[in-house]
């Protein structure tokens, strides 16, 4: 297993991101944006090979991504609603990933087999996430899966809360709404 750690600032900052290992050697840069249709993030090796792609298929609130590798489509992964524990399925490789988006932790399996783990952890640089990858091959496809992961989790943590505005509050109306009444005859 081997462990490769990538910064969470520039991961979420849409710049190009430098994927290290644990001697602190480049291995991978990422690079690309998202969040319209067609928006590609790609995974090159540090001599510039392209690695793999996470392409956006759909916008809205189940996004789809296509996963490529060596320029071939290799599995789908989208979004699906979780109330606490995060289960989602890349089609095409039939790998699961198994998970939190409120504390960074996922577990990506094949069977029984573990693929990769994805955790966040605190280094002096800041929030870095951890990624612990069982093959070589598989290394290109997870930072992809990372990023998608690390997006998911930065929209829930902004996503809208009913309850959390004042003016939704139970209890309260916003200005100018008058309560409905019944009159006791």
């Amino acid at each position: 297993m081997r462990k490769l750690y990538l910064n969470q600032a520039a991961l979420s900052a849409r710049a190009t991101t430098v994927i290290r290992d644990t001697d602190n050697q480049s291995c991978y840069l990422l690079v690309g944006k998202w969040g319209m249709r067609a928006d590609v993030l790609s995974v090159y090796t540090i001599a510039g090979e392209l690695e793999a792609e996470v392409k956006q298929e759909t916008l809205g609130l189940l996004p789809k991504f296509r996963l490529i590798y060596h320029r071939q489509m290799v599995g789908r992964v989208n979004k699906t609603f979780g109330v606490i524990r995060e289960v989602l399925f890349v089609r095409g490789l039939n790998w699961v990933i198994l998970g939190n988006l409120n504390n960074g932790h996922f577990r990506i399996t094949h069977g029984k087999n573990t693929i990769a783990t994805i955790d966040q952890v605190r280094a002096s640089g800041g929030a870095t996430v951890e990624l612990t990858i069982d093959q070589p091959d598989h290394e290109a496809l997870v930072i992809c899966l990372a990023a998608i992961l690390d997006r998911w989790a930065k929209h829930q943590q902004h996503a809208f809360n009913p309850l959390g505005n004042r003016a939704l509050s139970p209890g309260t109306l916003p200005s100018g709404v008058v309560p409905f009444t019944t009159k006791n005859k």
